[in-house]
């Protein structure tokens, strides 16, 4: 700029999130990942006390926030398996099972939404919002060829319509 060279960073914090310079999300998880645990621990420390009942609200309040996880396409399939099973375990711990024991049939019997289930709702309640907009120019974006046919909305396609097995 002008006489002043810019600085170039491979990874800047903007709005909570963490942008990397070769466009991946493993960062910004991860960074999701560390601040999940220390709440996650958090809670069953401070709490050790409470109900069950009472440590699963809090912790689906306090610990499964998921800021633009809708938004996260382009990821390292280890980033996604970390954040799953940090999700499964510490279910366990909240509600007192052995690591051993089975995270579906934890989910189940607690009704519980799983991790894959949690992330449908969100990005099925996004594109809701997204298509009920009122907005013309946000209209016309995503009836656009390039945003439809884009690896946001094929992602979100085979996360909302395709088994995962």
């Amino acid at each position: 700029m002008n006489v002043n060279k810019l600085a170039y960073v491979k990874e800047a914090k903007y709005l909570g999130v963490i942008i990397c310079n070769d466009l991946k999300d493993d960062g910004d998880i991860l960074r999701h990942l560390r601040n999940f645990y220390a709440r996650s621990n958090s809670i069953i420390r401070k709490f050790y006390h409470c109900s069950v009942c009472a440590k699963l609200r809090l912790f689906h309040a306090y610990c499964c926030t998921t800021y633009c996880c809708q938004l996260r396409v382009n990821f390292n399939k280890g980033s996604y398996l970390k954040a799953k099973v940090a999700y499964n375990n510490m279910h366990r711990r909240i509600l007192g099972y052995n690591r051993r024991y089975s995270a579906s049939s934890m989910f189940a019997n607690n009704a519980i939404d799983t991790f894959d289930a949690l992330l449908r709702k969100n990005i099925y309640g996004l594109k809701k919002r997204i298509f009920n907009i009122n907005n013309d120019l946000i209209r016309v974006m995503y009836n656009g060829f390039q945003i439809v046919n884009g690896p946001m909305w094929i992602s979100w396609a085979n996360s909302l319509y395709t088994v995962n097995m």
